[in-house]
């Protein structure tokens, strides 16, 4: 279920996706102002084509000097595991699962598996993801895609969220927002926005996308065949990266299941308080007349 901006407030900490673009600097500023923990920005760079990633780095003197030293920013090479889920042999899995969606996909689900064992070792109960409103066509921001990634990440004490599409804010409003703090967001017209994002030389498939909005749409079964498939990679990655590091995985996800549950319990009375209170019998006020 999508979380209102006073549900946010009854979260602990959070990391994002992070490229240094847009989108991803507002959802940092934005969530940032409600909820009082660290922040963890972690921006992934492969060495299939991922060019000028210390672009990444730009908005972090402005991010630190609107929300503090809370602010954590990783630079992090998930090459070796996403040779894992797939990327030495797209045009086997292209053939498998239907389409060449599954390069970007696959990339982002490697993200995901980095994220999860990062937020584990740090007792992070949230992972942001900074899709858009009118992106959700993209194969990364499909309903279907969201859906199976919430499930997965809950396994392991994580609480998986799409904040600018939870909230309906869009590209110019994050424009907006990002000048309201003195933050320059770069140039941008409708959904198309030119920032300061490393570059993806492999993402140059969606040029057209962000250049005239025309793009190509994906079969959700297909999607979601590949992801049921990744999960169980992915687990297995998480699980010996975290053994390897000398680590107890259980005992990390216990961790966070224990802190996520706080969080939902808050989520859930602040639900019951609006749920009673839009319940709440209408009276009349005698010296007035009027219902109140």
């Amino acid at each position: 279920m999508p979380l209102t901006w006073e549900e946010y407030g009854c979260l602990t900490n959070f990391s994002v996706l992070y490229s240094g673009g847009l989108d991803s600097a507002a959802v940092p500023l934005l969530l940032g102002q409600v909820i009082p923990g660290d922040i963890h920005l972690l921006t992934y760079k492969h060495r299939y084509g991922s060019l000028f990633n210390e672009w990444s780095r730009r908005h972090n003197a402005d991010l630190r000097r609107v929300l503090g030293d809370r602010v954590h920013h990783h630079l992090v090479d998930h090459t070796r595991l996403w040779n894992e889920l797939g990327a030495r042999r797209p045009l086997r899995e292209a053939m498998k699962y239907g389409g060449h969606w599954i390069v970007c996909l696959g990339c982002q689900q490697t993200m995901a598996t980095h994220t999860i064992i990062y937020d584990l070792l740090h007792n992070v109960t949230n992972a942001f993801i900074c899709s858009s409103v009118g992106g959700e066509y993209a194969v990364m921001s499909m309903p279907i895609t969201r859906e199976k990634n919430i499930a997965f990440y809950k396994r392991f004490g994580i609480r998986y969220n799409a904040p600018l599409l939870d909230l309906g804010i869009n590209k110019d409003e994050e424009r907006a927002i990002l000048r309201s703090h003195g933050i320059e967001p770069g140039w941008g017209k409708r959904r198309s926005h030119q920032g300061y994002q490393p570059i993806c030389l492999i993402g140059f498939q969606h040029v057209l996308d962000i250049t005239v909005d025309w793009h190509t749409t994906y079969r959700p079964d297909q999607v979601a065949r590949y992801l049921d498939d990744k999960f169980e990679v992915m687990e297995r990655l998480i699980r010996d990266t975290l053994a390897a590091a000398g680590h107890d995985p259980d005992e990390l996800i216990a961790r966070n299941k224990e802190q996520y549950d706080r969080e939902q319990a808050a989520i859930d009375a602040l639900r019951a308080r609006r749920g009673q209170q839009a319940d709440a019998p209408r009276t009349t006020n005698p010296d007035r007349g009027d219902a109140r």
